[in-house]
Parts: structure tokens; sequence; C-alpha cells
């Protein structure tokens, strides 16, 4: 074997094990992330080794570490220069994909290892393994899995690095002790099957990224150079996207105008979502565009524009919309009102959509337009409220009550059985008319943008709580969603299923 380094680009070492599988040796390959080795990594090598001439170890790239908002802990440099220093192991690659598909396919091992834990196919919320088995037989290879002793990474991570609280960690510890991975991952699969009806705003999110200049040369305004600018699906068109990757029968109920020409429905919206969209002709789609400084990954927000703020539904707007609301009340199981008081729903659709049958879920959101007037209280029923704590106090007009107060008072006014209650940084409290407030307090401390948290949120403990679940797993179920969110600059991309399902993996370990 030629002396070459033990980090390596994958293009070289494939010329190379080319070469020494001519002359018969052995490749194995293992793959994984390996953010904290432990002694069960030692042992995998070890075994890993015994099998072949040539041990090989992939590690995921930072970007594909899909395993929650505080991951990795370790860059890929520091994690690939920690496998490099175990003597077992001859070459270490960094896989730039999401699995272990391409690397299989370009290093064709002999033999492909992998812990025990993985051998149940059915285990595994990615599918990714079953295509990982697919490919190695397709190189003429054949996957082997270890029976050492296995330790949790995530585990072992959750409880000496990163930045968790106390409320935190009691919170984990006392929810593993009533709910199991297995159970949430079963639970969340049933929102597959529920008809879900979105109603609400549509808007478009834009971002105009900037760096500030100093003040104006002929005023005292500050001044900034626009660098570039892109656009998203927000409103209703984003929480329809959320529900989509859970739910196979969506259906949005908005009204749109035109969009700027970096916006296509077609390509924005999931495939699941079933349009019922009102054509206002001569308006333009709500477009809220956000003035941002950009300081690595993370955002400062120092100017915002409406584009509108004005009623766009006409009589026979609301006529067509009411009659699709009366004709299809008894259709859905869930039905999302997104009501971000921008001129969409008006008083008489209040009242047709307080009528539907199926469990109602209300989310109406103050901002520099409608503060004041603009409260949950608008409508006659509800099943479940989502608002901010400022929302909550507007709607009460109490600004010293204690939460759990408010919360009941405003439940006892609608009816409805759940309030929930976000409150950034501190988590979320939901209340229950049989067991009163449940807190969940913030799932990550890692915040780049809080644009459309509370929408995640709304989507995701929407579900649970139409499908027959308790307050508190549909609490931390939203507040999952409002983690990954948080990750992400406005809605440029959607919750979806699986990334959610490896955070609770992650948590719950």
């Amino acid at each position: 074997m030629k002396t070459l380094e033990k980090k390596i680009e994958i293009d070289l070492l494939k010329e190379e094990l080319l070469q020494e599988k001519k002359l018969g040796k052995r490749v194995v390959l293992c793959l994984g992330v390996f953010d904290l080795v432990h002694p069960g990594h030692i042992k995998h090598f070890q075994r890993a080794k015994e099998q072949g001439d040539i041990l090989v170890v992939a590690v995921t790239a930072n970007k594909f570490v899909n395993k929650g908002p505080d991951r990795p802990v370790f860059d890929q440099d520091l994690r690939m220069d920690s496998i490099a220093a175990i003597g077992d192991v001859d070459f270490v690659v960094l896989n730039n994909n999401p699995d272990g598909i391409k690397v299989i396919e370009e290093l064709k091992p002999n033999y492909y290892v992998k812990g025990i834990e993985y051998k149940n196919i059915e285990n595994d919320v990615t599918g990714k393994i079953k295509e990982e088995v697919d490919a190695i037989e397709g190189v003429g290879g054949e996957i082997i899995y270890t029976d050492d002793v296995v330790f949790s990474s995530s585990k072992l991570l959750n409880s000496f690095f990163g930045d968790r609280s106390t409320q935190f960690q009691h919170f984990i510890k006392s929810f593993k002790q009533k709910h199991n991975y297995s159970s949430i991952v079963d639970f969340v699969d049933r929102f597959k099957d529920l008809k879900v009806l979105v109603i609400g705003d549509a808007i478009i999110d834009q971002y105009a990224y900037v760096s500030p200049m100093g003040v104006s040369g002929k005023g005292t305004h500050l001044v900034a150079k626009e660098n570039y600018s892109e656009s998203f699906l927000g409103g209703a068109f984003a929480i329809a996207n959320h529900i989509a990757d859970f739910s196979s029968n969506v259906t949005l109920l908005t009204a749109v105008g035109s969009h700027p020409k970096d916006v296509n429905l077609d390509v924005g919206l999931n495939s699941n979502v079933q349009r019922q969209f009102v054509e206002l002709l001569g308006i333009k789609t709500l477009i809220k565009k956000r003035y941002v400084q950009k300081d690595g990954v993370f955002l400062t927000k120092l100017f915002e524009t409406y584009s509108s703020n004005e009623d766009l539904l006409n009589e026979n707007h609301t006529q067509q919309i009411k009659q699709f609301l009366e004709k299809n009340k008894e259709n859905y199981d869930l039905v999302v009102v997104a009501d971000f008081g921008n001129g969409f729903i008006n008083s008489k659709l209040n009242n047709a959509i307080s009528e539907m049958s199926g469990f109602l879920a209300i989310n109406t959101q103050i901002n520099s337009g409608n503060r004041g007037y603009h409260v949950v209280t608008k409508y006659n029923r509800a099943d479940y409220i989502s608002v901010n704590e400022p929302e909550l106090r507007l709607t009460a007009h109490d600004l010293e009550s204690k939460l759990e107060t408010l919360m009941q008072k405003v439940s006892s006014k609608l009816g409805c059985k759940n309030v929930s209650v976000t409150q950034g940084v501190e988590g979320v409290s939901i209340y229950d008319r049989q067991n009163g407030v449940k807190q969940v307090p913030a799932l990550t401390q890692k915040v780049i943008d809080r644009v459309g948290a509370g929408d995640s949120y709304l989507a995701l403990s929407a579900l649970s709580l139409a499908c027959g679940q308790e307050a508190d797993v549909a609490a931390f179920l939203g507040s999952v969603a409002a983690a990954l969110d948080v990750q992400i600059v406005g809605n440029k991309k959607c919750i979806e299923k699986i990334p959610f399902l490896k955070y609770i993996t992650t948590l719950l370990k």
C-alpha cells in the first residue's frame, strides 16, 4: 500500500482501493457522525477491522448531520481527526452526502459494517438503511452487523455537553418516564390519515440582505447596501407546507393575487396541498419585506415593510369562500385557521369557519397593522387556540393576571379545551381543562431566525390534539417543530417528517 495520509479525499482513496482489491485485499467501510467517540465506537472499529484488511471510516459532513439544532457538537474536521487517531482505522473520508449510498458506490467495499441496533430495518424512520443494504449488495459486497455493547452518543452528549438548562433536563427526564420514542413515532404516523383544511392569509416573505454603510451624508438616516434578496412562501402557505409532510390530504383555502417573479407556487407548495384559491385580479399577494443584516448564519432584522394591509375580499369573493365552507363543513378532521389579520378573513367568514364540524384550531396574530383589535375572541368557538403571550393578554385585556387565569378565561369564552401560549426562549405553556397548565421549555437555545416558529408549533400541536393526544405531548411535538424551525431563515424550508423524528430520537435517548 502506498504511504497516504489517513485523512484523504474520497477520489484519491477510490483509486488506491481499486489497486489494493486487485491484490486481494478486502476493504471494510464504516459510516457515521461520530460526534463523540466512545468505547462503543472503539469496539465497533475493532470488530470491523477483523472482517478485512483495510478499514475506511466515512464521517458525515456537518450539513448532513440530521439530529437536531444542537448537532453536531463537534465540527467535521475535529470528528475526522478523532477517528484518524484510532489505530485500527486506515483511512478517514468526509461523506458529503445525506446517507452512505454514494460512498458505497464509489469505494465499492467488500463489507459495510453497522452496529447491531441497525439490524432491524423496520425501526429505521429514514428508510435509508434498506437503500444502503441494496447499495452494498449492488457492488458485490456484504453488510455485517457488529454485536457489541451499544453506547448512545446522543445520550452522552445530552448528559454532559451543551447548554441544556435544569428545566430542560427535568422536563425530558419526566417526559421519558411517561412516553417512549416508539410510541411517539407510531402516534405521529397517524397524522397521515387526517383530512386537513388550512384557512388563512397568503403571504410572501422577502428577505433583503444588506450591509449597513452608516449615516447618510445628506441627513440623519441610516444607509445600507442591498446585496441580494430572496422570497419564500409564508403565512397560510407555510403552515400548509408544514402539515403536508405529515398528512397526505391537505387543502389550502386562501386568496392570491400576483407574485414577484422569483415566487413559483408550483415549486413552493408541497404536492400534497390541494388548492382552493380565490384569484384577486389587480391585487398583489401581501409581501412582507424584511431588511436584514447577516452575521455568519445569524440574522439581525433592521426594518420591515408591508405591501398592503387592506381588506382583500369583495362580496363575490366572500360568498365563494362561504359556499365552499358550507359545502365541505363535514369533510375535514382538522381545520387550522391561520388568521394573520391582513385582510383575508372577514366577519362573515368568521361565522362560517366557526360552524365547521372538524377539530378547529385557531391562531390570530397581532402585527403593526391590526394591533388592538385583532383577537381570537372574534370567533364564536374553537377547540384549540395557539397564541403568544402578548396576544393572549391583549385578548383578555389584562396585563397583570397569571397566565393560567387568562388561559382559563379565554378557554371558557370560546368553549375550547386547549390553549397554547408560546413564550419564545421560555418555551410554551399549554392549558388543558382537565389537567391545568403544563410547561415545555424551549428545546434549543440556538436561534438563527424566529420568523415562522409559532406557525410550525401550531401545525404540529394541532395535528396532535386533533388525533386525541394529551396536551403535554402535543406541546412537546409542537416545540420540536419550533426548535427545528428557528434554524431556518424565514420560511425557506418547511418542517419535514424524517428530520422531525430524528430530533425526537436525539432528545429521548
